[in-house]
């Protein structure tokens, strides 16, 4: 769902945003970068990622599901009320 997606990663040395894709951090447990900007070699450990990532996944799946479950349900219309 979110392979093709980036994230940004400030380089260490001067900054600059960087860009990876999100299959890169699922695919190996660190991922390597070379700043576009200075060409520092940038390590980036992709545990924390990964695991924060599939506790959004986790939470996006709720809301797929609240969403069927509501659209399923029949919406009031402005006869059901009474004043």
């Amino acid at each position: 769902m979110f392979e093709d997606e980036t994230v940004d990663i400030a380089c260490p040395k001067c900054g600059h945003p960087n860009s990876i894709l999100v299959r890169d951090f699922e695919a190996n447990s660190e991922a390597r970068i070379n700043c576009h900007h200075c060409g520092v070699t940038v390590k980036v450990e992709a545990e924390e990622f990964r695991q924060r990532l599939a506790s959004v996944r986790k939470e996006l799946e709720e809301i797929q599901v609240e969403a069927r479950r509501a659209s399923r349900s029949r919406r009031p219309r402005k006869d059901d009320f009474q004043i």
